[in-house]
């Protein structure tokens, strides 16, 4: 509306002028060389306004002709790049359907384009990484590094494949670039703090964690987990060296940082009795069976017991059993004792009380140790044998990262060498990828 307001305003104006040219029309008279022209204002007008719209069409055509080249060359380079990203999409949707051929040519034609690009680099070591061609997709990553879109995953990627190569150093410097592009990234961090402890690094774990700490990347519970981490793979490493008393102090703090954590408890036992205090390091697995009842605590008051008499042996692993009567652990836990100490009526009616309420592998298993030691009978241990291939599993320490399943826990997967990823847990299916 305003935008005709202002087109009549300017038709009016151009109106009134006309109007007055043509009252007053004027005479107007030039002199050139041996020629003398006498015209009207009016028609000088027009002649002025007719080689102004001539000029402006010249130069528009003179404009057109020099950017021609130009504007048809961009004209092809967007071709080329609605063309490119239908090849991109084209591959992304061919690795979907894992079809790495069709993914692998469409990518090439892309990459032809397009030129080379952080989104060809990745799909081309996506698809290095499908085919299994370990050199390839190396090469590609290391390319990645070079463009900030691509840095940060490149450095993750590189660092984990160091890792598992046992290239400790290299895998943590790239794990630190990573790191400082993303800073906020807890996966970053944990790799930076994982590497260290690999290398003994223990005070440089120490410092990382603390800095993330002290920066609110982190909350404090999971700043003193991963301390208590450190402490204990620290420990662990002084006391098999025979360092038992050096170990005492990480001992404490794994106590203090995670008091109910299996591991931990399990390290601070061996720790007391390597130290000559195996009272406080069955204190200690009693005020543990209380909140977790576990398999290996058992097994380590075994072995903390293991030179007592057979009566004070089977008074420590009542005591045991008690703090948790309800749970199978406590039963199992004195069948098996029972059984190595030859106490068969004590350990069957253990095991009847297990079998009542849950039919488990273990249970089935003492059950077949029952009847071969008690009675020799092969063929009732045989067949509680089968029944232990049909009941349920328990628990082991499985990697939440691939799966592994392993009887002991470990800060790092040994399969995929993942930090902190072992659980205790009924192991899920394990599927092939």
């Amino acid at each position: 509306m305003i935008n005709l307001l202002l087109l009549l305003v300017l038709l009016c104006c151009v109106g009134i002028a006309a109007a007055w040219v043509a009252e007053n029309p004027g005479d107007v008279t030039m002199t050139w060389f041996d020629y003398r022209i006498d015209t009207s204002l009016a028609f000088l007008l027009l002649l002025a306004i007719a080689a102004a719209f001539v000029l402006a069409y010249a130069i528009i055509f003179l404009r057109a002709f020099i950017l021609a080249p130009g504007r048809f060359s961009l004209r092809r380079s967007e071709r080329h790049y609605r063309k490119g990203l239908a090849e991109i999409t084209y591959s992304v949707a061919a690795l979907a359907a894992s079809d790495i051929a069709t993914a692998e040519a469409h990518t090439r034609k892309a990459q032809k384009l397009l030129g080379t690009t952080p989104l060809t680099l990745l799909l081309s070591a996506q698809i290095a990484r499908s085919q299994g061609d370990d050199v390839k997709t190396q090469e590609l990553l290391g390319k990645m590094l070079d463009y900030k879109e691509t840095e940060y995953l490149a450095a993750r990627s590189l660092s984990d494949s160091a890792s598992k190569q046992q290239l400790f150093s290299k895998a943590l410097h790239l794990a630190q670039r990573a790191q400082r592009i993303n800073p906020k990234e807890a996966a970053s961090a944990n790799a930076v703090i994982s590497l260290h402890m690999r290398m003994g690094g223990w005070q440089e774990a120490l410092a990382a964690i603390d800095k993330s700490a002290r920066k609110g990347r982190w909350h404090r519970a999971r700043a003193n987990r991963t301390r208590a981490l450190v402490h204990l793979a620290q420990g662990q490493q002084l006391l098999e060296s025979g360092h038992g008393d050096m170990a005492l102090a990480h001992a404490k703090l794994c106590l203090k940082w995670l008091p109910n954590f299996v591991p931990a408890t399990l390290f601070a036992a061996r720790v007391f009795a390597a130290n000559g205090m195996p009272e406080k390091a069955i204190k200690l697995i009693l005020q543990n069976w209380k909140v977790t009842p576990h398999p290996q605590l058992a097994e380590q008051l075994r072995l903390l017991i293991a030179r007592e008499p057979k009566d004070k042996q089977i008074k420590w692993v009542k005591k045991l059993a008690g703090q948790r009567p309800e749970h199978p652990q406590s039963g199992l836990a004195l069948a098996e004792t029972a059984i190595k100490l030859q106490e068969w009526e004590m350990a069957r009616g253990a095991l009847k009380k297990v079998l009542e309420n849950e039919e488990s592998v273990q249970a089935c298993k003492l059950m077949a140790y029952l009847e071969q030691g008690e009675f020799s009978d092969f063929d009732a241990a045989g067949r509680w044998l089968a029944r232990s291939a049909e009941a349920v599993h328990g628990a082991h320490w499985q990697c939440t990262s691939c799966s592994t399943v392993s009887e002991n826990w470990d800060a790092h997967c040994p399969a995929c060498n993942a930090y902190d990823s072992m659980e205790w847990k009924v192991p899920g299916p394990v599927f092939a990828g």
